[in-house]
């Protein structure tokens, strides 16, 4: 993973002993035909914490309680940027792009009025019904990219329906919500980043002028009416939050929804033990969470400091990956294996995050693959991987399934 690529002095900086220097592009090696995964476990072999000198320089993480920690001490490890290479928020940072105490002021916002499960009570038959809709669709037809023809636009109707906009608007955030995520270049992801703010910021100017016009949602009435600090949101506070809200809850969801499906359709056995119980679909969408980690966020050192016995300078960023935290032996000692079996207990992961920056949208993601697997499963009888797939991968931000080609019997 790696090793071959020639390594400089100048891409190591003098504080990095080169016993920890290992060449690491999640970008690249993820982006792959091979299983993810299985790369991933390579990380077991490396140090608990190593420096990569490629995408700028970085650390790397490889153990699952480590990461969890880097998630958790904010105090040590600021969220104002988790790209790497690193990306300023420029401004649209709030909620999970943002530090103690602005953190504070608009988290409630969003845990009470946007995403808790009382606030999204009416959501969960507006999602069942698109997901239906989309299934007949192609049910016909008996094979389907699935990625392309479900994956993608389920998110972005369920989630644009919660905004109250209307369906033609909804898909134009799709490609820049992509870019933004998978993209290496800083210059595409500023473009990306500004295409979505000009969507969100003639769609606010509407709303604005015109409250009514998002009544069949509950987001935009939510800010609207919200009082942080005793005063109304802002029109940047409103820009920012949403821009978090559509990335967070697009391109996350849409990826887990391929590496889930791909499962279930590869896996007879797994797939047929959901028909036959389907109350065992909450505890396999854990499972699979855990199963396959797919998002790679960074946090910045914020000062000096000594973490694990390795020096980190201010500044630095450091790597938390889910795709290796789930590989982590000894977190997960059988770590590529998938059981449903519910006597197994609670399942620990990390797939939203952890800590005061843990994703607030998790109740809704949670929803809608439940709600993928309790439709799709008793409909596409004898659901199957295509001989078409090739599980091909690209890694960001998430590592996703560009393409998944499934089939059934019709």
């Amino acid at each position: 993973m790696g090793e071959l690529r020639e390594i400089t002095a100048a891409d190591i900086p003098a504080h990095v002993p080169p016993g920890l220097v290992i060449p690491f592009d999640f970008r690249r090696d993820f982006t792959t035909n091979e299983d993810v995964w299985s790369l991933a476990e390579a990380m077991n072999d490396r140090p608990d914490i190593f420096w990569s000198p490629d995408l700028g320089g970085y650390w790397v993480a490889t153990r699952a309680p480590i990461i969890e920690e880097v998630f958790r001490r904010h105090e040590l490890f600021s969220n104002r940027s988790v790209m790497i290479p690193p990306m300023m928020s420029s401004g649209f940072g709030i909620v999970n792009t943002e530090d103690p105490p602005d953190h504070a002021r608009f988290r409630s916002i969003l845990a009470t009025t946007m995403f808790s499960p009382r606030a999204l009570a009416g959501v969960e038959e507006a999602a069942r019904q698109v997901t239906r809709e989309i299934i007949d669709s192609f049910a016909s037809r008996g094979s389907c990219d699935f990625a392309a023809e479900f994956a993608r636009p389920m998110p972005v109707d369920v989630f644009m329906g919660m905004f109250g906009m209307d369906r033609d608007r909804r898909m134009a955030f799709v490609p820049w919500v992509e870019q933004f995520f998978r993209s290496a270049v800083p210059e595409e992801r500023f473009q990306a980043r500004d295409a979505i703010l000009g969507l969100l910021d003639d769609w606010i100017d509407r709303q604005i002028a015109d409250p009514s016009t998002a009544a069949d949602g509950h987001i935009m009435p939510a800010l609207l009416a919200a009082r942080p600090d005793g005063r109304p949101v802002t029109k940047q506070e409103m820009m920012a939050l949403c821009f978090l809200l559509v990335n967070g809850a697009l391109d996350t969801t849409t990826a887990q929804m391929t590496h889930q499906m791909r499962f279930i359709a590869g896996h007879p056995a797994h797939r047929d033990a959901l028909i036959a119980d389907p109350s065992l679909i909450p505890h396999a969408v854990e499972v699979m969470l855990r199963r396959f980690g797919m998002i790679n966020t960074g946090r910045m050192v914020r000062d000096d400091v000594e973490f694990h016995g390795v020096q980190m300078k201010a500044g630095e960023m450091v790597l938390c990956s889910t795709v290796i935290a789930g590989m982590d032996k000894a977190a997960y000692p059988a770590a590529r294996d998938v059981s449903f079996d519910k006597g197994d207990g609670r399942v620990k992961h990390w797939a939203f995050g952890s800590g005061i920056h843990i994703c607030p949208g998790a109740y809704l993601a949670r929803m809608e693959l439940r709600i993928l697997l309790e439709e799709a499963l008793p409909r596409l009888r004898n659901l199957r991987l295509s001989p078409k797939d090739t599980g091909a991968a690209v890694s960001g931000i998430t590592v996703a399934l560009p393409e998944l080609h499934i089939e059934w019997d019709v």
